[in-house]
Order: structure tokens, then sequence, then C-alpha cells
């Protein structure tokens, strides 16, 4: 009966968090995340079968095959789309607490609170785990599924391709698994080489079926995702400095809710800062309480090995965060992307587990669940004050309204730049097509518009002139 409460309890705070963005259209969408909706709808009328985002040579198109049967029941809609997302949100919440408790013999209570980090994390953290662009909360229910299949190397190669080509940070399971289970691994090498090369054969067949498709749909090889994702990478000395410097100052503070972050600089509409100073201060101290703790008790008792489930779960999150100064999109003073560093809410999940499952005083124990209960309270606090915010000051969709607008007028072809052309797509069900002016994803688009050229409209940003003036913009005509 607990157990089921509690469930219910992580349910219900991940129901809160993704209210908003759920709710409100005009809140968190963008054409990154309006091109997942396309591909959802394409996939849904079985228009277009897409195998990776459109005009990316990474990220697989899971996102749009778990979206596309929600097309089907009820008509293609933000909430709709964000629908089956809020719903794995929930199941890795029950996932987690379920397995922390049956893994590392926790309480259920126990559990529940260590997995607090990821239940209730403040709003910026929250959204980004409900952004359409490609990939958000997925890549922690690989890794939870891939310590589960841990013993079933086909079914564990498989998904590690899978989970590796939509996302490839899912690829630190691998080495994560290989030092956090290492006894495991060690008992029988030779049962241990058979069991990898099984696992390397199931990836290398998902790898090869999925590039074939790939190249069936023209978009060229498998290798390209190589590619692209290399050339991504900034590897200098003086990169590596700067970009670590954003991980520690700037990074890893936001995506914890230990500064303050205005959610509008995360493409938000609406005005709340997030995130306080005093919660570093309880997160740090919670963490030298664990730290000093693990390091007495592992002198006291040398003998006792770490919960492997724990150091599984923490290793994954800092091998992403060790990889976030590689990429050359880090910059200092701009908003973290917060998105290549999801599996870092792991960090604090593994260590606290960990902690709660070795230690013995109540009163070292009380202070750690204290710091984490507290840390979520801030948390819940401020994703409370963001429904309150939108439900006094709904936030209005402009893209809907320019989109309601040129359906209204009978207007059906369109340029606009990339952040206004994919919106507008999708919000008119594609009753309206316009093509980006600048970064190209629909290649379709463009030549539908090209060959109607003499009615389509230019979508100008203010400042502007034209013969209609709609929220932001002008509607220029031919």
């Amino acid at each position: 009966m607990k157990r089921t409460a509690l469930f219910g309890l992580a349910i219900a705070l991940v129901l809160l968090r993704a209210f908003v963005a759920t709710r409100y259209e005009g809140f968190f969408f963008d054409s990154d995340q309006a091109i997942v909706g396309l591909m959802a709808r394409h996939l849904s009328r079985f228009h277009h079968v897409p195998v990776f985002y459109y005009s990316l040579n990474y990220i697989l198109a899971v996102q749009a095959w778990i979206a596309a049967p929600f097309f089907w029941v009820a008509r293609s809609s933000v909430t709709v789309l964000r629908l089956p997302f809020v719903l794995l949100n929930a199941g890795v919440a029950v996932a987690l607490v379920a397995m922390l408790s049956r893994e590392m013999a926790l309480a259920p209570e126990l559990a529940f609170v260590a997995a607090l980090p990821f239940v209730i994390p403040t709003p910026a953290t929250a959204n980004e785990m409900l952004e359409l662009a490609g990939a958000n909360v997925e890549p922690i229910a690989y890794v939870l599924a891939l310590w589960a299949l841990r013993r079933r190397p086909i079914a564990f190669g498989v998904l590690l391709a899978i989970g590796y080509l939509h996302r490839e940070f899912t690829i630190f399971a691998l080495p994560a698994l290989l030092v956090a289970d290492w006894r495991e691994w060690t008992r029988s090498m030779r049962v241990s080489v058979r069991r990898g090369g099984v696992m390397l054969a199931a990836f290398a067949v998902v790898y090869v079926v999925v590039g074939f498709a790939k190249a069936r749909t023209g978009s060229g090889g498998i290798g390209l995702q190589a590619a692209s994702l290399a050339g991504q990478m900034c590897l200098t000395w003086r990169d590596l400095v700067e970009h670590g410097h954003a991980l520690v100052s700037e990074a890893l503070p936001t995506l914890f809710g230990m500064v303050p972050a205005p959610l509008s600089a995360f493409r938000m509409t609406t005005d709340l800062v997030a995130g306080a100073f005093w919660v570093w201060w309880v997160v740090i101290g919670g963490l030298i309480v664990m730290l000093a703790r693990t390091l007495l008790t592992a002198r006291r008792t040398p003998t006792r090995a770490p919960a492997p489930f724990a150091a599984y779960l923490t290793l994954c999150g800092l091998f992403t965060a060790l990889a976030y100064p590689l990429s050359c999109n880090v910059a200092l003073h701009t908003p973290p992307l917060l998105r290549y560093l999801l599996l870092a809410v792991l960090i604090p999940i593994g260590l606290g587990a960990g902690f709660l499952a070795r230690e013995r005083s109540p009163l070292w124990r009380g202070l750690v669940i204290a710091a984490l209960l507290v840390w979520s309270a801030a948390n819940l606090t401020d994703n409370v004050r963001l429904i309150r915010a939108a439900a006094a000051d709904r936030p209005v969709s402009e893209h809907r309204l320019l989109a309601d607008y040129l359906v209204a007028h009978r207007i059906r072809y369109a340029r606009a730049i990339y952040w206004d052309a994919y919106v507008v797509d999708f919000l008119s069900r594609e009753r309206v097509t316009v093509a980006s002016t600048d970064i190209i994803r629909i290649p379709e688009y463009q030549d539908e518009v090209e060959a109607h050229a003499a009615d389509a409209v230019m979508l100008q940003r203010v400042p502007c002139s034209g013969d209609e003036r709609v929220a932001s913009w002008c509607v220029q005509k031919p």
C-alpha cells in the first residue's frame, strides 16, 4: 500500500511539473519541436517514414514514432504531441523509485526521497525533460532499461544501439556498467567475453539495419552520424578549460536550481526566475556529508563494496557531465545547453541512494534526507509559482495568432525565418506551407512554396513594413 501511494505521489509531482508546458502551447514551443510534430504527423499519415530528425544525420526519429499513434486518436496539437512524453516522464519516475528500492534494498520511502532530483527538478530542467527537439527524457529511460537488461546480451545490444543512435549520450551506460558491475564481469572472463561479443553483434546488426533504412531515404549512409558529431567537438586546451568552467559555474548549478535563472532565457514565455543561491549550500552541504561519511565508513569496513546500481547511475551522469565541455556549442555567459546534461540528474540520485543504503547512523541519514527534501521543496515551490504565474497571465502564442490569420485569409504559401516557419506549419496543420529563409529542414516545403512563388507572402519580423500587421510580423504580399 505504501509503495503504491509513493508511486502515485511520484506521478502526481511529474504531472504538476509538466502542467504548464502541456496546457499552454504558447509557453514552450518552437521550430525545433514543431519539426518533431510535423514528422509525427507525416508518419501518422504514412506520408513519410522518418529515420532521423529531418535534415540531420543524428538523433533517431524515436520521438516522432512515439507521438504518431496519438495523432491517430486525436487531432494534432502541442498538447497531444506533448502527452506521450508526460507519460514517459511519469513512467521513468515510477521505474526509478521501484528499481532503487529493489536493487539497493531501500525502503520505498527512502527510494522515493533519493529519486526526487528527477521527480521534481527545477522548472528549467523539468521543461527540458519535455522538450520535443529529438530527445529529452528518453536517455534516462534507456539507462534504466539497459541496467535491467544487462544479463540479456541480445536485448542489451539492440537497445544500446537504438539509444546511441537516438541520443549519443546513451553510450555512456556501457562504460558505467563495466565499472559499476565489474565483479560480475570479472567472475568468469570466458563468459564475459562471450556475453560482450553477443552484445556487440546485436549492436552491429541494429546499426547496419538503421544505416540501410537511412540510405533508402536518400539521406546518405549511417557513417554521417559520426562525422556530424565529430564536427561539433572542440578539443583544444583553451576550449576545454573555458567549457569546463562553464560546466561547473553555470550549467550544473542551473540544472540543479542552485542559482537564479530566468526561464525566458530557455525560450519559455514567462518572466519567472527559478532557482536560488541558498540551494547551493543545501546541495553542497549534503554532498560533503555523504562524501565524508562514505570515506570514513569505507576505512572502517574496507571489504564492503558500494551498491552497483548506485555507482552505475552516478557514473552515467558523471560521464555525461564530463562530455559537456567537449561540445563546440557550449559558450560562456549564455544559457547552458541543459539538453546535453539531463543524464547528470542521475548523479545526486546515485550518490544519495548509495549513501542511504550504506549509512547506518540515523543522524547522518537524517541530515542527507533533510537536504534532499529541502532541495526538492524549493523546486516544488518554483513549479507551483510557474503554474500560478501562467494561470494569472496566460502565455500567448503569437505564432498561433499568425497561423490563424493566414488560414482565415486563405493564404496558403509563405516564407519566414526558421524560428517562425515550422511553428506555423505545425500550428496551421499544414493548411499553410511556410518555407524557411535560412535553416532548411523540410526541402519539400521549399519546393512547394517556390512552385507558388507568385502567391507566397513574406512574414517579416518587426520592425518592418507590410500590407498587414499581425502580432510581431508584417505580412508582405508579393
